[in-house]
């Protein structure tokens, strides 16, 4: 199926399900649904370029890609919602220094 072992639909479908009900009950069904597409299609695209660093294994980096990208989403997340962060950064990157000054 689109060119992939069974091993790597494995693979993704499993952490597919793993993100889909990790922090369900804080966590809207929308955003972890966001997340979870975001992540497999990273993996999906990326894991045949990285997998030379994952011993040549596409099942290997399309895990590790998943789980960095499940990080990385959450991070940014995280970032975004915090709006006094958000508008300090925007505020110092435009010139108008900190809340503080």
């Amino acid at each position: 199926m689109l060119g992939k072992s069974l091993e790597y639909w494995a693979v993704v479908i499993g952490m597919v399900f793993y993100v889909m009900s990790r922090d369900a009950e804080r966590e809207p069904l929308a955003r972890r649904a966001v997340k979870t597409v975001a992540s497999a299609f990273l993996s999906y695209g990326l894991s045949p370029t990285l997998a030379p660093l994952a011993r040549g294994s596409e099942v290997l980096a399309a895990l590790a890609i998943m789980a960095f990208a499940l990080v990385l989403l959450d991070t940014i997340t995280a970032l975004f919602a915090d709006r006094e962060f958000v508008k300090d950064m925007v505020r110092r990157r435009v010139g108008g220094g900190s809340k503080d000054d």
